[in-house]
């Protein structure tokens, strides 16, 4: 993996999926957070590289959490991880993620090579389009 540092990374979700969180932990510094609310006032707390938001949780959707940051204006790549497993589904899903302005779509069970892979890509994009606006 090309990061050199640490990058910092937001899960937004019940904390259902341990591997992801297993993976992530091994490679970035994870913040959480239980519901909307939570997301938001993490961010106004401090910066994120990357937050990634599990399809459904407690008190929302995946949709809505992306409505916020879009709202918000926050910059952050966002990751919708899924729990689809069939292909045929998976590509609708990744579809209707990427039309509502995620980043990616990450479908779990996770496997270490696709969660460090997509986390890579989508915090080298963040990086990019930070640069574009800062010259």
């Amino acid at each position: 993996m090309m990061m050199t540092t640490k990058p910092q990374v937001l899960l937004v979700g019940r904390g259902g999926e341990t591997r992801l969180k297993e993976i992530l932990r091994l490679r970035a510094t994870v913040a959480e957070a239980g519901n909307v609310p939570d997301m938001v006032r993490l961010l106004q707390d401090g910066a994120y590289d990357a937050v990634l938001c599990e399809r459904e949780f407690s008190d929302g959707t995946w949709r809505e959490a992306l409505q916020e940051l879009q709202a918000r204006r926050v910059s952050t790549p966002a990751i919708v991880v899924s729990q689809t497993s069939a292909v045929d589904d998976g590509i609708e899903e990744w579809t209707e993620v990427l039309q509502a302005g995620a980043f990616d779509l990450l479908l779990a069970p996770s496997q270490e090579y696709s969660v460090l892979a997509v986390l890579e890509h989508a915090v080298e994009s963040g990086k990019a389009r930070a640069l574009r606006a800062a010259g």
